[in-house]
């Protein structure tokens, strides 16, 4: 389903949102039991397409889901019309792949149970095929397009351009797969910290890595650390599906294709990886899960950009130890600049890093800041790299309006500031050289 013709059917859901009552009685009673309704219910309040319904919404569409069955060694191949369908898988292991009308795999994943298997929308005709291979004897939910607008009802319409969403996302993502395939290089690492909170580092972080897909389409990668409330895939108006804390779960053997999995594209031309989905999962970035993380990713991007906030937890310090570039944003306030010194004074003398390698962004968030570029250099004894001047309600337009500032905006100061620190990474690491 995509969103066209959901506009063009939700006449018709509405209608049977009225008959959910007894569509629910008549199911066959095995599939209601109220321990597999409290499981399935369960999944879609996990995802992402789901998560925001109601209750009562998720009941109606949970009775509708029906299980099937792949056993091992078995294939189950949908074309172009298995957008009308929502598969999740309930239990046991498969392997998901995409393939073009010719049969090259563009992208393969192995989802964990209670993840959605992203299935061709059906304005890409037979262009594209997915086959879910059963590793194990495995159990899916599927719910076909009856079940999903009788189940939604008026929500039919919002499900539908997030579904749409997902799928050019996967597409994206084989696109940035085949380009990282041609290129043998390793990536050098950016870090962007900031001392204070709602400084605007995620902001310039988002924008300033779209700035060099510009330059290096589909072999530039964000990584949000900012825990335990990463936005940078809010930013970026995309939808997570996994991250860095659930790939730590996956097997030994399955962590890298995994991580790569959780990789969500944007058309701009850059892949966001975050780093948790739930503040619970904040204690799972270790400094060691950061080392592994950096190890499977650094092979075929030109450049990983790792929001890190404000913290200096051990993920961060790990991520900040490998970095050859670390861009510190400092907002020009009173408060942040002791908080600003101190976190120079770590970097320089306990973790050793170079002054070379650390590049200031003064980012002005008010119309009359205290102090001015001139203060905050002889307080910190550091020259500025790039100043980003006030840009009002410029950023959270953007967002409100699903794009990025650099998008919706790019002679906004903001979009001009992330340009900025864009060449200033590009010349910092010599990628040009």
């Amino acid at each position: 389903m995509n969103a066209r013709e959901a506009q063009e059917t939700s006449q018709r859901a509405r209608e049977e949102e009225l008959r959910q009552v007894g569509a629910e009685e008549s199911a066959p009673a095995g599939d209601q039991a109220p321990s597999a309704l409290q499981m399935r219910m369960r999944i879609l309040e996990m995802s992402a397409v789901f998560s925001e319904l109601g209750d009562g919404t998720l009941r109606a569409v949970a009775r509708r889901m029906r299980p099937v069955g792949l056993t091992a060694r078995d294939t189950l191949r949908l074309g172009g019309q298995g957008g009308d369908v929502v598969v999740f898988l309930a239990s046991g292991q498969v392997e998901e792949s995409i393939t073009d009308s010719a049969g090259k795999v563009l992208l393969t994943k192995r989802p964990t149970p209670g993840d959605l298997v992203i299935l061709p929308a059906p304005r890409t005709g037979g262009r594209f095929v997915t086959n879910i291979y059963g590793l194990t004897d495995a159990v899916l939910l599927t719910l076909d397009r009856d079940g999903l607008l009788g189940g939604l009802g008026r929500d039919v319409e919002k499900v539908a351009v997030t579904l749409d969403k997902l799928w050019e996302q996967e597409l994206s993502a084989a696109a940035a797969i085949a380009a990282q395939m041609e290129s043998r290089i390793e990536a050098p690492i950016v870090a962007v910290y900031s001392a204070k909170g709602g400084a605007g580092a995620t902001t310039l972080a988002v924008n300033a890595a779209a700035a060099l897909a510009r330059k290096y389409p589909r072999q530039v990668l964000l990584i949000d650390l900012a825990a335990p409330f990463g936005h940078a895939v809010l930013f970026a108006d995309l939808i997570a599906t996994g991250s860095i804390a659930s790939a730590s779960k996956a097997a030994p053997g399955d962590f890298v294709a995994a991580l790569r999995g959780n990789i969500v594209n944007h058309r701009a031309g850059m892949g966001v990886l975050p780093g948790t989905l739930r503040p619970e999962e904040a204690d799972l970035l270790t400094g060691e899960l950061a080392g592994r993380v950096l190890d499977a990713v650094v092979a075929g991007q030109k450049v990983i950009v790792v929001d890190v906030g404000t913290s200096l937890a051990e993920a961060a310090l790990a991520v900040i130890e490998r970095a050859e570039c670390v861009v510190i944003v400092v907002p020009p306030e009173i408060a942040a600049m002791t908080d600003a010194r101190r976190a120079l004074a770590i970097f320089r003398d306990i973790m050793n890093v170079p002054d070379h390698r650390m590049e200031l962004v003064l980012n002005q968030r008010t119309p009359h800041p205290p102090l001015d570029r001139a203060a905050v250099e002889s307080i910190l004894g550091r020259k500025m790299s790039v100043v980003v001047g006030f840009d009002d309600s410029r950023p959270e337009d953007s967002a409100l309006a699903g794009a990025l500032v650099l998008q919706h905006d790019p002679s906004s100061m903001v979009s001009r500031g992330a340009t900025d620190i864009a060449r200033v990474i590009v010349a910092s690491l010599k990628l040009d050289g």
